[in-house]
């Protein structure tokens, strides 16, 4: 083809209506900007075909469009890139195919189905180099200078890339978004200087349950009493300085209602500009308190193996012998009382299970003492199953000890039990239980801790985050436990004949 001198104005021209169209469209962000991207290529160059596309992200033998230009506004297309000039452009950098377009592609079906003579492509490159997609023009004459179509392209290729990689980049921001927003697991981002939270995921809010604006005004040491504010900045600190890349531990979070649980931790900072950090949390809870309760039944049995025997003999003991038929009865009674203590204990139930009805059952083989030597008191309530397993261990365990060294080793001791809910002082529903005994022998603190009162302590500690209170007092043994209402009390669970 013989070079075909342009005049000047003509390319002045051109290069001012392209100039012009992109400031026009300067305020137009995203898809928006693309029709008239489309628009203004086939102005600036007097071309009838002008379209934007990508290669497909399902399969990369196939291009599609984000807009298209046929001497106006046309739909959107997928075609094949194999075979074609803009899979040149796309490995190669920009081309320019002035004349015998579609004898230079012989198998490419699109150029051919448009009667097309000529063709100029550019790619659209992103900030990190890589090839986003490009910018082609196609027309039915030659094209009178391929250096003036390309740098219009070039003009508009800035633009397109910049809009086309915020595109990309917003709609995976938005995707991982969504799932993070979605995840069960906790996510938190929170700020590297006043350290309060910017954003937490629908898991961690349901879970807290506080509201997006009330977690804004919290810190991390707001949710982990185990941490105060030096404490935890403390902590941090090997993250924010680099030192390490990560840090995991286990804590516990407290919830808006004052309960606990049980929370492994994995944090990481982003220094500038972002100077956040996030915090992908897991609630194990039911694995911490499995295990404790797996550790603690396992000396149990050990335990209870030991003191069976002293149990029968004190039933056997203080059963009426005045008549053999009256007293086998009675002792079968008991034992079998016993034997239905020890299975209410090691089933965890399916259901809660109404506490006055646990309190009896660990109690039954001195149920003719109800009402008389045993005082039982407190407001209907359904337990959750682990608040009654362990409940129900600490009960067994204080009346094995009355039975053999307190109220109950005697004819004349007494033993109440009582429980109640009521609101705290900060405003949070609250339960408490107590065991006082009286009457018994005189009480001499052991020296040592034994099993049964690590029993007691330990497994309330760590399934219901109680606050226990056991002392051996002369007058008789006292216990006391206080935690949060809603680690014991079971919403859905069934009311008893009791209640």
């Amino acid at each position: 083809m013989a070079t075909k001198t342009i005049p000047a104005d003509r390319n002045h021209a051109s290069m001012r209506i392209a100039m012009e169209m992109l400031a026009q469209s300067a305020e137009l962000v995203g898809e928006a900007f693309f029709p008239e991207l489309v628009r203004g290529v086939a102005r600036s160059l007097g071309m009838k075909w002008v379209f934007l596309s990508r290669p497909s992200p399902i399969d990369e033998s196939q291009a599609e469009t984000l807009a298209v230009w046929n001497d106006g506004p046309a739909e959107n297309l997928v075609y094949n890139l194999s075979g074609s000039p803009c899979e040149k452009v796309i490995g190669d950098g920009a081309c320019c195919y002035p004349e015998n377009i579609t004898q230079t592609f012989p198998d490419d079906a699109l150029l051919k189905s448009l009667g097309a003579e000529s063709y100029v492509g550019i790619p659209l490159i992103s900030s990190s180099g890589m090839v986003l997609g490009l910018i082609a023009a196609v027309s039915d004459h030659p094209i009178e200078d391929p250096v003036l179509a390309k740098d219009i392209l070039a003009l508009f290729s800035g633009r397109a890339a910049s809009e086309l990689e915020r595109i990309s980049t917003a709609s995976a921001n938005e995707r991982l978004g969504r799932i993070v927003e979605s995840s069960i697991s906790e996510a938190y981002i929170f700020d590297g200087t006043n350290y309060r939270f910017e954003l937490v995921n629908r898991g961690a809010r349901e879970n807290l349950g506080y509201s997006p604006e009330e977690l804004r005004a919290l810190t991390p040491w707001d949710l982990k009493p185990d941490y105060s504010a030096d404490e935890f900045k403390k902590y941090v600190e090997p993250l924010k300085s680099g030192a390490v890349p990560f840090l995991e531990f286990e804590t516990i979070h407290e919830r808006k209602d004052g309960s606990h649980y049980n929370v492994s931790v994995r944090l990481q900072y982003f220094g500038a500009p972002d100077n956040v950090f996030f915090a992908s949390i897991a609630d194990i809870t039911e694995r911490k308190m499995a295990e404790e309760r797996e550790r603690l039944l396992m000396r149990e049995v050990n335990h209870r193996a030991k003191n069976l025997l002293s149990i029968i003999q004190v039933i056997a003991r203080q059963t009426d012998a005045d008549d053999i038929e009256k007293y086998k009865k009675s002792f079968e009674r008991r034992i079998m009382a016993l034997a239905s203590s020890h299975d209410l204990l090691v089933q965890a139930p399916a259901r809660g299970i109404a506490l006055h009805e646990l309190v009896e059952a660990q109690l039954g083989h001195f149920a003719d003492l109800f009402g008389g030597r045993i005082q039982i008191s407190g407001e209907p309530i359904s337990l959750k199953p682990n608040a009654a397993q362990s409940i129900g261990m600490v009960l067994h365990e204080l009346a094995t000890n009355a039975a053999k060294y307190g109220a109950l080793s005697n004819g004349t001791g007494r033993i109440a039990i009582r429980w109640k809910s009521f609101v705290a002082e900060n405003g949070k529903d609250k339960f408490e239980l107590g065991w006082i005994e009286e009457g018994g022998p005189e009480v001499v603190a052991p020296e040592k801790r034994g099993f049964g009162s690590i029993v007691i302590e330990k497994s309330l500690q760590s399934s219901i985050r109680g606050e226990v209170d056991l002392r051996f007092a002369r007058e008789g043994l006292r216990f006391h436990v206080e935690c949060s209402l809603c680690s014991v009390k079971d919403e859905l669970g069934v009311p008893s004949v009791h209640e």
